[in-house]
């Protein structure tokens, strides 16, 4: 069983090897200012932690932008266009797979950008999530022909190879059991899933960040609780996207 021990332990060993893991975090989903959100920066004040926030463009509330102008911790990357599927019933859903055409993606990614300029989006970044974590091959290939130069979806899903002009930094660790009521995983398991991480960048490759996202509108109080702890044992450790790009 993972505990709270193992993984002070763990930072522990990083420290005795002269290392220093990076941890960053991503929220996703938000439009508007909620509640929720407010929650979201309260601990990423507390805490000095950057919030790497991915923004729904469609439907964007100006609200949001001028609360962010509040926050000195805060980063906004794009999620999409209207977080809608375009693939084909029975398959995986994703805004940007592999069977929309290539023109229409780009052209509903540019518009998309231009909204969140449009509301001067505080801390815009070049940055890409996939709605639902899914992006065609073919249409990564193309993001930094796009102006994009920083990719963020989860481990495993789609292909990992380099491409030219782009940095690609997937999360890892994700609080939410989405198949079953979209509950908390739980603490052991989220403790199990970061310290497997940890141990394979301590004796891999260490300069690799390793994800924590959320989604602000589906967390419940169990989630933040479990953030609030991990933030305060792992206080200093967390990067923001433009230092990442520079490991």
């Amino acid at each position: 069983m993972a505990d709270w021990a193992a993984l002070d332990a763990e930072l522990a060993e990083w420290s005795a090897a002269g290392l220093r893991p990076h941890l960053w975090w991503r929220d996703d989903d938000a439009q508007q200012v909620t509640p929720a959100l407010e929650q979201l920066l309260t601990l990423s004040q507390t805490h000095k932690i950057p919030a790497h926030i991915s923004v729904i463009p469609d439907g964007v509330s100006p609200d949001l932008a001028a609360r962010l102008r509040d926050t000195d911790h805060t980063f906004v990357l794009q999620h999409g266009l209207r977080h809608i599927n375009h693939e084909p019933k029975g398959t995986p859903a994703s805004e940007v797979g592999d069977t929309r055409d290539l023109a229409l993606q780009r052209d509903d990614l540019r518009r998309g950008w231009e909204m969140l300029e449009a509301v001067a989006m505080p801390r815009l970044l070049p940055a890409f999530v996939p709605p639902w974590n899914r992006i065609g091959d073919a249409t990564r290939r193309h993001l930094p022909d796009w102006g994009y130069t920083f990719l963020s979806a989860y481990e495993g899903r789609g292909d990992a190879a380099n491409v030219a002009g782009l940095t690609h930094v997937d999360a890892h660790l994700d609080p939410i059991r989405w198949k079953y009521d979209r509950v908390f995983r739980g603490e052991d398991k989220m403790l199990t899933m970061l310290l497997d991480h940890l141990r394979a960048r301590r004796t891999g490759d260490a300069a690799k960040p390793i994800g924590y996202v959320t989604h602000h509108l589906q967390t419940n109080a169990a989630i933040w609780a479990f953030t609030d702890r991990l933030f305060a044992h792992t206080r200093g450790l967390w990067v923001s996207v433009p230092s990442m790009q520079e490991l």
